[in-house]
């Protein structure tokens, strides 16, 4: 009998440590996965830290360069500076409305080049802001690149936009890039050909949109909408940039034939308001 409860005791001994075993195993595990779980959290955390820090470090910068572009391409389409001052016989002015022209998009890709840059280790689709930012710039480089339009002039497939970009760069405060200024983008074009030779074919393509219509211009147009569109996320309360700013392009409607029975015989044309000039 003695035996019979010796062995019962040391059986149970023995379910009982297996028992503790397995608890403090189970527990060991639950903790590290929490552990596990708030290490991503925080991780998740910091990394919308840092992107809210790189968005907010460039916002400024590239909501002026979107608002430099769409007022000249707006003031390009809409026909009243690229006539006058392309073809004008005065070679400064000539030089300046096509270079001044490329700068304001060159300019543009240079810090959507620089933010894409210091994104690239931060994963953004966690955040409904970060995936609206996302799809505003999206926009715009797709209506570049894209093939749907009937006129090839201002086309720049993806690789060409961020080479292009990469050009404008150049080293700023603290460790962090910043973009070229006009003076120095209009020396290059003159004492580098390396330089020139990405510029040469949007240089000339100033004249197209000049030459086209509206509905030639339609990749123009577009591109000048998403800027819009960009600027509407970048600026939401107008507190940066005013209402007058940020107007999309509307191709103007003929103006009907005047009524017969006119007293004056006068009509009216709808015509497309305008934007302040990009200079």
């Amino acid at each position: 009998m003695d035996n019979l409860i010796g062995i019962l005791s040391a059986i149970v001994s023995v379910v009982g440590a297996i028992v503790a075993g397995v608890m403090t195993s189970w527990s060991s595990r639950k903790a590290s996965a929490f552990d596990a779980k708030l290490e991503r959290e925080r991780h998740e955390e910091t990394k919308a830290e840092q992107a809210e820090k790189v968005l907010g470090r460039y916002r400024e910068p590239l909501l002026l360069a979107a608002n430099s572009l769409q007022s000249r391409l707006f003031n390009a389409v809409r026909d009243e500076y690229l006539p006058v001052y392309l073809r004008c016989g005065d070679k400064e002015q000539e030089d300046y409305a096509r270079q001044f022209t490329v700068y304001t998009l060159a300019e543009y890709l240079c810090w959507v080049e620089i933010i894409r840059r210091e994104l690239r280790f931060l994963d953004l689709g966690g955040e409904e802001q970060n995936r609206v930012f996302t799809k505003r710039l999206l926009d715009v480089t797709n209506t570049l690149s894209s093939q749907k339009y009937e006129q090839a002039h201002y086309r720049l497939f993806r690789g060409q936009q961020r080479a292009i970009g990469e050009l404008m760069m150049q080293p700023g405060a603290d460790g962090h890039h910043d973009c070229i200024t006009y003076p120095e983008f209009t020396r290059r074009l003159d004492d580098d050909p390396r330089f020139r030779s990405w510029f040469e074919r949007l240089l000339r393509e100033v004249d197209d949109i000049a030459d086209q219509s509206e509905a030639g211009n339609a990749r123009v147009i577009d591109t000048q909408r998403s800027l819009i569109d960009l600027i509407d996320f970048l600026d939401p309360d107008k507190t940066r940039l005013g209402a007058d700013h940020r107007e999309k392009y509307v191709e103007a409607t003929p103006s009907p034939a005047p009524p017969s029975t006119s007293p004056t015989g006068s009509s009216h044309s709808v015509t497309v308001s305008a934007q302040p000039a990009a200079g």
